[in-house]
């Protein structure tokens, strides 16, 4: 067993941007010290008494989701990423500081998976895959430039188009189509928060359908619109800024594109 000392409160406002994951940060980090056990076949892995199969589960995962980002995202990982599991959502949450309801988060080049995953082995390689897309952007374009640069509808849409659908509500999809043509849907701004925190422009529609309409939007554009999705994804990569790089690469606003994409889903 690996004693592992974590510093209880984090006050300074680096810490809060640097922090990802499926669910808004609104206050905090709260951490505490614990015990953690290494992973005897990935000592990447550092897991929690009886989370011991969940450890597992994420090893047999972390390499082809270290892969798949990359590919998929344009851009390598410049540092070692490690994953902490939790046996508990509550303990997840104490650590993190963020709803026990999410599944999974990620801070700086550390990703958190929830004891929720206990029982969600389907979803691990998606939550692991969705975090490492937030942690590659992070580290590439620091993390001052991450949360400031790229808006959060962008990052959480990647994230769940990068992982296959990781980290979005499941079977949300009929629900989201109806949202957008009844005009109630997120507003694609194209700059992002400095501290991190939830958007007015959700108040209307809540986190879940906020994740699930960006993760849709974002599908469409790269699914669409792929040479122009890869231009913009290498430009990105480099540092250029997203409202500039947005309009050239797509020829569009955000806006307008997700005006489209709505005439679209309107269309029978």
């Amino acid at each position: 067993m690996k004693k592992i000392a974590i510093a209880i409160i984090v006050l300074s406002s680096l810490l809060i941007l640097s922090m990802g994951g499926c669910s808004f940060i609104e206050r905090h980090i709260v951490r505490w010290t614990t015990d953690f056990n290494t992973l005897s076949s990935d000592n990447r892995i550092l897991y929690e008494n009886g989370a011991d199969k969940l450890a597992a589960e994420a090893a047999l995962h972390l390499d082809k989701a270290i892969k798949d980002v990359e590919s998929r995202q344009l851009g390598k990982f410049t540092e070692l990423v490690k994953i902490y599991v939790f046996a508990t959502p509550e303990k997840f949450s104490k650590f993190t500081g963020i709803s026990a309801k999410a599944r999974g988060a990620s801070f700086g080049n550390e990703l958190y998976l929830s004891g929720l995953l206990k029982d969600l082995p389907q979803e691990v390689y998606g939550m692991i895959a969705h975090e490492l897309s937030h942690i590659q952007l992070s580290q590439q374009l620091g993390i001052l430039s991450f949360n400031r640069n790229l808006p959060r509808w962008f990052r959480e849409g990647l994230a769940i188009y990068i992982s296959d659908g990781g980290g979005a509500p499941r079977n949300y999809e009929r629900e989201t189509i109806a949202m957008f043509i009844e005009g109630k849907y997120f507003l694609p701004e194209t700059t992002g928060s400095l501290l991190n925190r939830s958007l007015k422009s959700t108040a209307n529609i809540g986190p879940r359908m906020f994740y699930s309409q960006s993760g849709m939007f974002v599908t469409y554009l790269a699914n669409i619109f792929q040479k122009e999705f890869i231009i913009f994804l290498e430009r990105l990569q480099k540092g250029k800024p997203f409202k500039e790089n947005f309009e050239e690469s797509f020829g569009n606003s955000p806006e307008s594109m997700l005006h489209s994409y709505i005439s679209q889903l309107k269309t029978p």
